[in-house]
């Protein structure tokens, strides 16, 4: 598994497809149209240089969530605030980095992507933000992982300690922990 961590303002749009440039028109990615071209951009200049494909001719198909993806190379990414994480696998990958900040009712959110377990421990120990983060990336990149909505990051149980993330479900890949940026938390699941 290799991931990579990029500051979106920095970077370069090029290398991009007629049908991504018009994807910025549609409504879905109006507001964040630059960041989506950039994120389109990097992701082509990482899979033609892992695969050896020129970069217009990458193909991209799209599963049931919109999730896209590459025959020749399993990826995910996620973008958070200025910042744009890409992992890579040999099989299925899934990635999600958070910025870390204040929310208002955090509990409701606790309570739908972590279990029950977890839930009670999390509490117990004060209802740490940091924590409330690194378990929201964890369900996020264990759902992502198997092509899932964090919706139904309940189904996905793990345990938070010490700062690292341990799977409590047969056949459970391997969660990492990572901090992509001052102020920021990510998480990446694949199986070894």
């Amino acid at each position: 598994m290799h991931f990579l961590v990029y500051h979106l303002p920095d970077v370069e749009v090029r290398l991009l497809r007629p049908d991504e440039l018009d994807a910025v028109e549609r409504a879905a990615y109006a507001v964040r149209g630059e960041d989506y071209l950039r994120e389109r951009s990097l992701l082509r200049r990482e899979l033609e240089r892992r695969t050896g494909v020129a970069a217009a001719q990458l193909q991209f198909s799209y599963g049931d969530l919109g999730k896209p993806e590459c025959s020749l190379q399993p990826f995910n990414l996620s973008h958070s605030g200025d910042y744009l994480c890409i992992a890579f696998h040999h099989r299925a990958v899934g990635v999600d980095i958070e910025r870390i900040r204040p929310r208002r009712r955090i509990a409701p959110i606790a309570r739908r992507i972590m279990c029950s377990r977890q839930f009670e421990a999390w509490k117990e120990r004060g209802s740490c933000l940091e924590e409330f983060y690194a378990c929201w990336c964890a369900a996020e990149a264990l759902a992502k992982w198997r092509g899932s909505s964090v919706l139904r990051a309940i189904d996905l149980p793990f345990v938070y300690r010490e700062g690292s993330i341990e799977p409590c479900f047969e056949s459970a890949p391997v969660v990492e922990l990572f901090t992509p940026a001052s102020g920021y938390v990510g998480a990446v699941a694949c199986c070894p």
